[in-house]
């Protein structure tokens, strides 16, 4: 199955993508796009970061989108690609992995619906050094670097904004690789299942379900441990009331308790509790 792709729109008073016009002036209308479901730019618009963009620049990168939808495992760019689009995550999930040599790959990380991804190949112009694809069935809003440097060129705000994003992205990067070498596997995993549920969960009556299909080998490859490892970690969280875990989908069935194992104040003991 091939990936569905719209084309930018262009509501007059504002530039179709590709067009270099000033920007719109704050104060024009409902941030939208009429190709985007409302479940899909309420996608877009749980990211913290875009959301705290001024409406004027929300609408005017929105504008220069196309939107993609892709099916599960659908290859948006490989390792070693020149850059050529900027990614927003409307709905689904993108995986960032690293390709190895035998022809597998590791993945690192998931982009959430929210947020964005790409810019840093863009701006530097050096090949991709991972491979984008699509985890699940995803709804992708697709920005052509011409249009985004542009973005930039016109808007400081933007900029900075940019600025920043990376600076979370860096001090995440720290955090993550300091969680690996300083805490054992369990609290790593733990803190896992928090972001997934962050990102992903849905508050129901028997707790938070995380609406992403995240297998135990996708786990064990964001952590770099043994998927034996990973099952007998949600083995005994599962024993202790704390997770469900099915064959590919999780519930967090107490919040606390998986804060408390998380910040290391409750340690899993027993088979799998331990590294």
């Amino acid at each position: 199955m091939s990936a569905v792709l719209s084309r930018p729109f262009a509501p007059n008073p504002l530039p179709r993508a590709g067009t270099l016009r000033p920007l719109p002036a704050p104060g024009f209308g409902p941030v939208s796009h009429p190709h985007l479901r409302p479940d899909e730019l309420a996608g877009v618009q749980a990211g913290e970061w875009f959301m705290a963009l001024p409406p004027a620049l929300r609408q005017s990168i929105l504008v220069r989108a196309y939107v993609r939808r892709l099916p599960a495992g659908a290859v948006l760019s490989r390792r070693g690609d020149i850059a050529g689009d900027w990614f927003g995550v409307a709905s689904g999930a993108l995986a960032l992995a690293s390709p190895l040599a035998d022809g597998r790959s590791f993945m690192l990380d998931l982009v959430a619906p929210g947020l964005w991804y790409g810019d840093i190949a863009l701006v530097d112009g050096k090949p991709q050094d991972l491979d984008i694809t699509a985890h699940c069935a995803s709804t992708v809003l697709t920005v052509p670097r011409a249009d985004l440097r542009w973005l930039l060129s016109q808007s400081a705000e933007l900029r900075d904004a940019c600025m920043q994003l990376n600076c979370v992205r860096l001090r995440r990067m720290f955090r993550r690789l300091e969680e690996f070498h300083t805490q054992p596997l369990h609290q790593r995993v733990a803190r896992q299942v928090q972001r997934l549920a962050r990102h992903f969960g849905r508050r129901t009556g028997q707790g938070v379900c995380i609406d992403l299909a995240v297998s135990q080998g996708d786990l064990a490859e964001m952590l770099g441990a043994s998927r034996q490892r990973i099952n007998g970690t949600l083995r005994q969280m599962h024993h202790m009331g704390i997770v469900e875990a099915g064959q590919a989908r999780m519930r967090v069935l107490d919040e606390a308790l998986l804060e408390a194992v998380a910040g290391g104040k409750l340690a899993l003991v027993g088979k799998g509790g331990d590294d």
